[in-house]
């Protein structure tokens, strides 16, 4: 299977582009242990997007003790929307560690950067709303992303996340099919190593 489409983001930069109802979506690490963080529209109406809120929720588990929502998505789940419509699947994870793709944090950004004592450094919030301007949409409209490859995980102990290196060994990828025609926005995360990573797109007739 050979991609329509292909590049490769250089660090701290982003992409975006239309990915049409059936088509794939694949984003591989080229080095191994970055991250990306992932914004999700609706192409026909960008005010819907996507919620990771809903996401969690729909991946969850009602047992015998109640419904459960569950912590992470794993291949399989899908991408719900703000209004709840289903906008993507995960078709493929091929790292080690299942699932281990952030749905729960806000995107770095020039403010938190300011707060760690780094100044005039763009975060994915700036990136990605760079890259979605051409489709009227502004800061103010970025929803929370999934940040695939992101190992962050709670410390009940403590009260507090914690942030690591991710999972990905170079060559590994998570895919993507769209359920709608959706907008996707990329960002090469200035806050890990700051290495490549491949964006490729793939025609659903041909898988």
């Amino acid at each position: 299977m050979k991609p329509f489409y292909e590049t490769v983001m250089a660090p701290a930069t982003g992409w975006a582009d239309v990915v049409k109802t059936g088509q794939r979506l694949r984003v591989t690490d080229l080095e191994g242990l970055q991250v990306v963080d992932m914004a999700v529209f609706n192409a026909h109406n960008v005010r819907e997007k996507l919620s990771t809120s809903y996401s969690r929720s729909r991946a969850g588990i009602a047992g015998e003790d109640g419904f459960h929502p569950r912590d992470r998505l794993f291949e399989g789940d899908l991408l719900m929307s703000t209004i709840n419509n289903e906008m993507m699947r995960i078709t493929a994870d091929t790292a080690d560690v299942k699932g281990m793709h952030d749905v729960h944090g806000r995107m770095c950004n020039r403010k938190l950067y300011e707060a760690m004592g780094e100044n005039d450094k763009d975060g994915c919030h700036e990136i990605i709303s760079g890259v979605v301007a051409p489709w009227d949409l502004r800061p103010e409209d970025i929803p929370d992303t999934i940040d695939l490859f992101m190992n962050y995980h709670h410390d009940c102990a403590h009260g507090w996340w914690v942030l690591e290196d991710g999972v990905s060994k170079p060559g590994d990828y998570i895919e993507f099919e769209a359920l709608m025609d959706c907008v996707v926005a990329l960002s090469n995360c200035p806050f890990y190593r700051g290495t490549p990573m491949k964006v490729e797109l793939f025609d659903g007739a041909q898988i």
